[in-house]
């Protein structure tokens, strides 16, 4: 009868990968919820993966986009409903650049609320790969591995978001630079 308990060695293997990754990881979920809803998301994270650490084939598999898919699908389980994400998303979108320049934080912030418009239109799979993108900061063959999705998959959802939020006038995004590039 098989066990449902991981190796001794997967706590460890898995405790370099949370020195490694936690952080990024966090600031991730962080972006798209309250830190104490984000730091919960990524210790279920954790140890999600410890309990799934024996079916991981390091040799096959970066554990990187393996523990953001993790933690995105947790995260979209975690919400009841979009309303609520994209309420979250808006209030933690814009980054305290401005502390002198209340006018230009403004401009921001109403840059944002047109972005998060946008995103709350788009389906939760494009959504979620745009996010994966820009915040995470997660290349196309990691994003397609978060998500298992094929590479082009994640492409074409790029270029669909992409194209959508060029035709939003004053669309920009304040943590990535212009959005019509």
């Amino acid at each position: 009868m098989p066990s449902n308990h991981p190796p001794p060695d997967a706590a460890a293997a898995l405790g370099r990968q949370f020195d490694l990754h936690a952080r990024r990881i966090l600031l991730y979920l962080a972006r798209r919820t309250d830190l104490q809803t984000a730091e919960d998301i990524l210790g279920e994270t954790f140890v999600t993966a410890l309990v799934r650490w024996p079916s991981f084939d390091l040799s096959r598999q970066e554990p990187l986009p393996w523990l953001f898919g993790i933690a995105t699908n947790l995260l979209r389980r975690h919400w009841r409903s979009e309303r609520r994400a994209v309420r979250a998303m808006s209030r933690t979108a814009v980054p305290d650049l401005f502390e002198d320049e209340p006018g230009d934080r403004l401009d921001v912030e109403r840059a944002v609320q047109v972005v998060v418009r946008e995103l709350d239109r788009m389906r939760p799979a494009v959504r979620d790969t745009v996010l994966l993108h820009a915040w995470a900061e997660l290349t196309y063959d990691q994003i397609a591995e978060a998500t298992g999705v094929p590479v082009g998959t994640v492409r074409s959802r790029l270029n669909r978001a992409r194209t959508a939020l060029r035709a939003v006038p004053g669309a920009t995004d304040p943590l990535n630079g212009p959005l019509h590039v």
